[in-house]
């Protein structure tokens, strides 16, 4: 019997989504809707040449359940690729349709919390919806839950997200979505620790420090910016887990574009007068900006996100790093995407993957790091995604 997929957001990463689905058997039907179905009408001809799989183009407005539930009638799954503003209507229209519901992000830590918590009306609806399944969050979950696996106990998990590429663009330009870029990373960064649970520094930019990705992208510059995992690993994990941060490498040329949209107000989602009419100020430096989808062929260098996992294990102190990377042109060359979009649009086409093998069958809302990693992680890697280990040990000090 076949699977009946639908994307609702057909950017950058819904077309990745899109172009992964396309390349299993099982895939019967695909559904891509979006607010404006121009560009999705000329993205599904060009996939129509590769499947034998129906394809249709709806235009849907992501922020009206009715409008959501009117395209998934014998739909299985739905993939949300647009804006995480949006995941509450999207998801009471697949709890309304019985439709299992993937995300790849959340509007906040605690947003993602109020999801969850909507696990006992995915149960009672019979559906299973996944939270934050995409690189990172997502992958990086993952990896997370990988190495964890391996340890007897957990110290500390930071999650990296580091690329040292280059871009032809003269302007300001984020490689996924700008909203969710200048929002996160304008937000009082968030943290875990099992003492006290979810903490927060008081500004952004905090705690800067340099890690080493694996080559050949070498020492970044890092800083804790808001982000989902700590909101769900520490806990998740155990293992005496005490703490937990996501970093991300940050160029200094776009911290200091941030802090000045920061200091004019150019960040703010509330609406401003302008000459008599209502406008966004965050909204109109997006509008200035290139989608991601269109920086494809024009970034050179490397992504690479992971897991780093201290802990201990056969009485030894054991530090693994569990990642992925990709290089933006070969990835351009082979998908046609550039790398941190393939890398966001990959992760939850495996979830589909899985639950068409009749892998991923439970119902309510979970986080990534509770799909199984290594059946997870067999199949990211047969879609291309490459995953390594690093491995670091030293003796445990005795006082």
């Amino acid at each position: 019997m076949g699977f009946n997929v639908a994307i609702v957001g057909v950017g950058g990463v819904g077309q990745v989504c899109a172009s992964e689905v396309i390349k299993k058997r099982y895939l019967s039907r695909l559904v891509l809707a979006d607010i404006s179905t121009i560009e999705a009408e000329i993205f599904a001809n060009s996939l129509r040449k590769n499947t034998s799989a129906a394809i249709s183009v709806y235009q849907v407005d992501a922020s009206s359940k009715e409008s959501v539930a009117s395209i998934l009638n014998g739909i299985d799954v739905l993939l949300h690729a647009g804006i995480p503003k949006f995941n509450y209507t999207v998801m009471q229209a697949c709890i309304d349709t019985k439709t299992h519901y993937i995300d790849m992000a959340s509007d906040s830590p605690d947003d993602l919390l109020s999801q969850l918590d909507w696990g006992d009306k995915f149960k009672k609806a019979g559906i299973l919806g996944i939270m934050g399944l995409g690189c990172d969050p997502g992958f990086s979950n993952i990896a997370a839950r990988y190495a964890a696996d391996q340890l007897d106990t957990v110290k500390s998990i930071t999650i990296l997200d580091g690329d040292n590429s280059k871009v032809d663009y003269e302007g300001f330009c984020t490689y996924f979505s700008p909203q969710t870029a200048i929002q996160e990373c304008l937000a009082r960064p968030n943290y875990w620790t099992a003492k006290d649970g979810m903490k927060y520094y008081p500004t952004p930019f905090a705690n800067k420090d340099e890690f080493e990705f694996p080559d050949p992208i070498g020492w970044l510059d890092c800083y804790v910016v808001e982000h989902e995992e700590p909101t769900t690993l520490g806990q998740s994990i155990g293992k005496g887990c005490e703490y937990v941060e996501f970093r991300y490498a940050l160029h200094p040329d776009f911290v200091n574009t941030l802090k000045v949209l920061r200091f004019l107000g150019l960040d703010s989602d509330e609406p401003i007068q302008v000459g008599g009419v209502n406008v966004i100020p965050r909204d109109v430096v997006v509008t200035t900006m290139p989608k991601p989808a269109e920086l494809a062929g024009k970034i050179h260098g490397y992504s690479c996100v992971g897991a780093n996992v201290k802990g201990t294990k056969n009485g030894e102190n054991v530090e693994l790093f569990v990642y992925t990377i990709a290089n933006h042109d070969v990835i351009f060359e082979k998908a046609g995407f550039q790398a941190t979009v393939w890398q966001t649009g990959v992760p939850p086409v495996v979830a589909v993957d899985m639950m068409a093998e009749g892998l991923l069958n439970e119902t309510g809302c979970i986080p990534p790091e509770k799909i199984a990693p290594v059946p997870f992680l067999k199949r990211l890697k047969a879609r291309g995604m490459e995953w390594y280990v690093i491995k670091k040990t030293s003796p445990i000090l005795m006082a």
